[in-house]
């Protein structure tokens, strides 16, 4: 009976890689020769064949094995200046942990999030391992699962995509001071460390900046709230500019975009109807530079001139806000922080579980661009 591989410092996956490379020396292959299957491997070790199966793949990377669909997994031929016997020697068993991480998709943002974050989680010695949920609490709840149960990583990073509850397996995981760090939302209720952005001052001084340009007829369009922290932050923010003003705050100019497909935004829409009723409005406050190029196109579906006849703002800075024809005056979120203080956090965490960690709120930063006009300052004690 072959030895059973347990978690430890070292993840199931590297353990059962050093494994095999044992069992190829003990077994006397040559160049060539057939390796085990992932199914053997996992019941000669007890690990499932999903571990197997990452042991070998990351074998096929080194040039240890090549694998040949439908025939199996075979040994390479090894470098002329070693020997069989200093395989082991050759390819040591690495000392990172292992960090998950959850993303809900690979847009423009998150790329530039991974991006960050991974570079920073090598730094701080670990090995990520990325997994995408689509944005549903089921399958992040099945990743994370995963994550830890298969493969042993010290630590979970999750961006939780648009869903507004945080999924029952990362609750547990969290009570019992599994290392679990948030991207981009906050529980409040929950005090589990995050790492997100000021939404809230950001929208306060983008709604400020149009303030002090001579607007007061200000509307604001955003995606349905649906409880996530970041869109009634934004929101908040809008209405704590016109009390910090001392301005009439008129809620008729709320506007929700009940529509989910971003596609469906390029057709006739309540939102043409919304901005048609509102002649009056001098600018717009977008909850995300998406909803801000839905109400640019709009806008011209109306005949609407932006920024001569309405001026528009988002949030976000996508790589297109600048690109279009009308270049967008946003709120920058920096991916690159946010990434980094994540990265950091996990690894304070995976050093001191127990340690209490308050969430981090990075500050965002206005872009001025061309799709905003300034207008006379009105005369607010007349």
């Amino acid at each position: 009976m072959s030895e059973k591989l347990k978690k430890g410092p070292v993840v199931l996956y590297e353990q059962m890689r050093v494994k095999i490379l044992e069992l190829i020396r003990e077994r006397g292959l040559k160049p060539h020769d057939p390796v085990p299957s992932e199914t053997e491997l996992a019941q000669m070790y007890g690990v499932s064949s999903r571990t197997s199966k990452e042991a070998l793949l990351q074998l096929a990377r080194e040039g240890i094995v090549y694998r040949m669909p439908r025939r199996g997994t075979f040994l390479s031929k090894l470098p002329e200046d070693a020997a069989p016997g200093d395989v082991r020697s050759r390819l040591k068993i690495k000392s990172r942990q292992a960090a998950g991480v959850l993303l809900p998709n690979m847009d423009e943002y998150v790329g530039r999030v991974l991006q960050s974050l991974t570079e920073q989680l090598l730094a701080c010695g670990f090995e990520p391992l990325v997994r995408f949920t689509s944005g549903l609490s089921e399958k992040e709840d099945e990743l994370a699962r995963e994550l830890v149960e298969e493969y042993g990583v010290s630590g979970l990073i999750v961006y939780p995509g648009h869903h507004d509850k945080l999924s029952d397996l990362l609750l547990q995981l969290h009570a019992k001071q599994f290392p679990v760090v948030i991207v981009d939302r906050a529980f409040r209720e929950i005090g589990i460390p995050s790492v997100y952005h000021d939404h809230l001052n950001g929208a306060a001084e983008l709604t400020a900046y149009l303030i002090s340009r001579g607007h007061r007829r200000i509307g604001f369009v955003t995606e349905a709230f649906g409880g996530v922290m970041s869109r009634e932050d934004r929101f908040n923010g809008y209405t704590q500019a016109f009390l910090n003003d001392s301005l009439n705050l008129d809620l008729s100019l709320v506007f929700t975009m009940e529509t989910p497909n971003r596609s469906a935004w390029d057709t006739a829409s309540p939102l043409d109807r919304y901005i048609a009723a509102n002649r009056d409005m001098t600018a717009i406050v977008c909850s995300n530079d998406y909803v801000a190029l839905a109400v640019m196109q709009s806008a011209h579906r109306l005949g609407i001139a932006v920024p001569d006849e309405l001026s528009v703002a988002g949030f976000t800075d996508f790589t297109f806000a600048e690109l279009l024809p009308v270049p967008l005056t946003t709120v920058e979120k920096t991916a690159a922080e946010l990434g980094v203080a994540a990265a950091r956090m996990l690894s304070e965490l995976v050093g001191d579980p127990a340690a209490r960690r308050s969430s981090l709120v990075i500050a965002t930063r206005l872009k001025e661009r061309q799709s905003v006009r300034p207008l006379p300052v009105p005369n607010e004690s007349m």
